[in-house]
């Protein structure tokens, strides 16, 4: 197989790459972001069903479901775990490639390496080399591929298989069987947001357990697709109107010579709701912060990027998970509460009438000029007229939590206490500390070890590298 072939070349890439000590540094924050997201997304519905499924499935015990405490097969600890980081819509986001890496690709290396017993940097580095993979993927298949296909379930099985090849220590040649196998089971379509319903936590879910199943496989010899990406019959030829494959490899060889990985330019969210609501609900919210009284609201209007719109329009705040894709809802609800935490979105809370009455007065339409910036940006521009005749405008191209507008460490252990408020049995700040800035940083072992026990002990000497 020729290494000039993308796929052979993200093969190579994913079993021989160097990791920068700095890229590494930055991965502590994206895998601190993920905890959050899980634990707190563990107790609530879709994933404890899943759980229900997972345990009756039972499983050879070698990595955590960080929920219960129960092990299981690496396989299925990552299908739970993944499903438990994407349901609270917290987790982190790259916009070129429209794909939340987080909850598959971290999921993926957390229980593999696990299984395993990995190093600290081994699981940075394959967190790393995961998102690098599944960036790639997602954006090289695009726009066009998102209109149908969630992209978290697509590329993600690739980043997923990409961060455990890494682990697994497979050759090459292997990794390019563990992507092929990945790519043929990569799935994850947009029909159910018609039923407010929960597939959307089994994709990522899904596209974890495959690559970890993918990377089995290979190591047992299973052969695969060698051009599953770039093929005929691949997945971009059949999943993508508009693909691109040269975004696979674009830059590739540069990570060795110091250009920025993708892991360095992912999103975080600060909304519990849809990516695509955060611009139009930062924007509401500046017009709050200078002194807009939401009774005085006559109308407000989103103007955003049809991509956006395309997701969004005719979703009904029927059920809390649905009322995340409502751009009404989660405008109307920002101008009331002046925030959008996962406390926003319950069966009460959807069926509030005030909020409902703002909402019916929130519309919202396509403009071109902002479809020109997508996905490198996601704009939106908020109109507010008021009961007194004024009108009031923002617009906001990076929502907080974009590279551009950036969290702090401060921020994101903020951020982190917040999630695990109805956890007091977890020391959040010291088990923060300890991912941010522990040195060493804390192995696989060592994480679940300070979830489980609830508090930060005291580490002993080489414990947290191991």
């Amino acid at each position: 197989m020729e290494a000039t072939l993308p796929t052979a070349a993200l093969a190579r890439f994913v079993a021989t790459s160097t990791v920068p000590a700095r890229t590494r540094e930055t991965t502590r924050r994206y895998l601190l972001d993920w905890l959050g997201s899980t634990l707190a997304g563990g107790p609530l519905e879709p994933p404890t069903l899943l759980r229900g499924v997972v345990d009756s499935l039972g499983g050879t015990p070698q990595a955590t479901v960080l929920a219960t405490g129960r092990r299981t097969s690496a396989p299925l600890a990552a299908l739970a775990n993944a499903a438990a980081a994407h349901v609270l819509e917290l987790d982190d986001l790259d916009r070129a490639s429209i794909t939340h890496p987080g909850a598959p690709v971290i999921a993926a290396a957390l229980a593999v390496a696990e299984r395993d017993g990995c190093d600290a940097t081994a699981l940075l580095e394959a967190i790393a080399v995961g998102y690098e993979v599944c960036a790639r993927v997602g954006g090289a298949l695009g726009p066009s591929h998102y209109e149908h296909w969630h992209t978290t379930g697509t590329a993600g099985t690739l980043g997923a298989a990409a961060a455990a090849a890494r682990l697994a220590g497979l050759s090459p040649e292997a990794t390019l069987a563990a992507l092929g196998s990945a790519g043929t089971m990569a799935a994850g379509l947009w029909e159910f947001l018609a039923d407010g319903a929960m597939s959307k936590q089994l994709h990522p879910g899904k596209a974890s357990h495959d690559g970890i199943l993918a990377t089995l496989l290979a190591g047992a010899g299973f052969t695969s697709a060698s051009r599953i990406l770039e093929g005929p019959r691949g997945m971009l030829a059949a999943m993508s109107a508009a693909a691109d494959p040269t975004r696979l490899t674009a830059g590739l060889g540069s990570l060795a010579e110091g250009a920025p990985w993708r892991v360095e330019g992912v999103s975080f969210k600060v909304h519990a709701s849809c990516r695509h609501t955060h611009p139009a609900v930062d924007a509401a919210l500046r017009l709050r912060a200078d002194g807009l009284d939401p009774a005085d609201i006559e109308s407000v209007h989103v103007r955003i990027y049809a991509q956006g719109l395309a997701l969004l329009e005719g979703v009904e705040p029927t059920t809390p998970y649905a009322a995340k894709f409502s751009l009404p809802f989660c405008i109307a609800t920002a101008l009331r509460q002046g925030d959008l935490a996962p406390a926003r979105f319950t069966d009460r809370t959807v069926q509030d009438s005030e909020t409902l009455a703002l909402a019916a007065r929130v519309s919202f339409a396509p403009d071109p000029q902002l479809d020109a910036l997508y996905p490198a940006r996601w704009p939106s521009i908020v109109t507010i007229r008021t009961r007194t005749g004024a009108t009031l405008e923002a617009r906001v191209d990076h929502p907080d939590g974009d590279p551009e507008a950036p969290l702090t460490d401060a921020q994101l252990a903020a951020k982190f206490r917040a999630l695990l408020t109805e956890r007091p049995d977890l020391d959040a700040a010291g088990i923060a500390e300890l991912i941010l800035h522990g040195q060493p940083p804390p192995s696989a072992t060592t994480i679940i070890r300070a979830v489980a026990t609830g508090t930060r002990k005291p580490v002993p000497a080489g414990e947290g590298s191991r």
